[in-house]
């Protein structure tokens, strides 16, 4: 579709009439004529989505373009506004999908690009093998089984959950970070490990009820103290998270612990690229075994490494250990899903907990 040459001669005219004549006289993309009566009511954003389908339907149509322009501008700092206000509510989610978009709409208006800089992009994973036996007689009722790991985040009081994968025991779950030093990115613990129930599900998902029974219970550790720093190579060139998982360390037996009946507290040393953390006689199981950091790309990959959790003879209880990396690292099965690629880079390091409460 060649550019409507009417659109010059109207131009004198106001924002209303130009659209009244393009009206009577026709000829012209209907999509842009929608664009230009919605821009004349401030309807911004709708004006928008007129203007990108007049842009499909003639690519060169430099109207068309520069309305599209006009018009992502302001919707571009009407979302940035939506983000601030989402960034109050702490809710963070909403607020990054906000500030995505307004770069989308916008790439040169400084304020989101300075935004997009204090974010952080994460993935948790881990693996979980399981030995509970028979479990309560009430599990058979539900509708909707899950097992669950729930997860402290560094943003306080914020939890995150992540759904096992019954055949393989292994989990993963995104977060995000917003203005988080490197420091409190180390922040992330286990808070609880159990099964997610759903009861009483209709066809039209009406009166249904969910339950979380755990199994193991942290809640959310109690950080007493942290020390020192960690260091970063800045410039590093990227590397793949498969050439440091042959490189692991030799681990020690696990050495199951009990679920705590109180809150556990723990300390953390940084040096370099190493987290020592002494825990009470609960050990520091709850926390991860590496963070793989690529600061340049904003991401961060939080690796809890593998767990046993069994079921006692005891009814109802459980203990949960550490289990050793090097004889059937879980990585290489999630390293296939394709949507998680970017995850699995770093760049200014690989950062190593050390459990000194069991000399692991």
């Amino acid at each position: 579709m060649l550019p409507c040459p009417l659109r010059r001669l109207l131009r004198p005219l106001s924002c209303a009439a130009w659209f009244a004549a393009l009206l009577l006289v026709g000829g012209c993309s209907y999509h842009y004529n929608q664009g230009v009566a919605l821009e004349a009511q401030n309807r911004w954003e709708e004006a928008a989505i007129e203007y990108h389908l007049a842009v499909i339907d003639d690519p060169e149509d430099a109207d068309a373009l520069g309305g599209l322009a006009r018009a992502n501008k302001v919707v571009a700092r009407d979302n940035y506004e939506r983000y601030r206000r989402y960034l109050a509510e702490k809710q963070f989610r909403k607020a990054y999908d906000r500030l995505l978009d307004a770069a989308r709409q916008d790439p040169d208006f400084a304020p989101v690009q300075e935004e997009l800089r204090k974010w952080v992009r994460v993935l948790v994973g881990g693996q979980i093998v399981f030995q509970l036996g028979a479990l309560q007689a009430n599990l058979s009722l539900a509708e909707e089984i899950n097992l669950v790991v729930r997860l402290n985040t560094p943003n306080p009081g914020e939890t995150i959950d992540a759904n096992v994968d019954i055949n393989t025991g292994n989990f993963v779950v995104r977060d995000l970070l917003y203005d988080r030093p490197l420091t409190l990115q180390t922040y992330y613990t286990i808070n609880s490990i159990g099964v997610s129930l759903v009861h009483g599900r209709t066809e039209t998902r009406q009166f249904t009820s969910r339950e979380y029974l755990r199994f193991i219970n942290f809640r959310t550790p109690v950080l007493d103290s942290i020390q020192g720093e960690l260091s970063a190579q800045a410039g590093a060139p990227a590397q793949p998270v498969t050439a440091h998982r042959p490189r692991i360390e030799g681990e020690p037996p696990p050495q199951p612990v009990r679920s705590p009946r109180g809150v556990p507290h723990y300390g953390m040393r940084l040096e370099h690229d190493r987290i020592h953390v002494r825990a009470d006689e609960t050990g520091a199981v709850f926390t991860p075994r590496f963070l793989y950091l690529n600061r340049e790309a904003r991401r961060l990959f939080v690796d809890f490494g593998r767990y046993r959790v069994r079921q006692l003879a005891l009814a109802e209880q459980y203990d949960i250990a550490r289990l050793p990396i090097q004889e059937e690292d879980y990585f290489p099965g999630i390293s296939k899903i394709i949507a998680l690629q970017p995850f699995f880079f770093y760049r200014e390091g690989v950062y190593t907990y050390v459990n000194e409460s069991t000399g692991s």
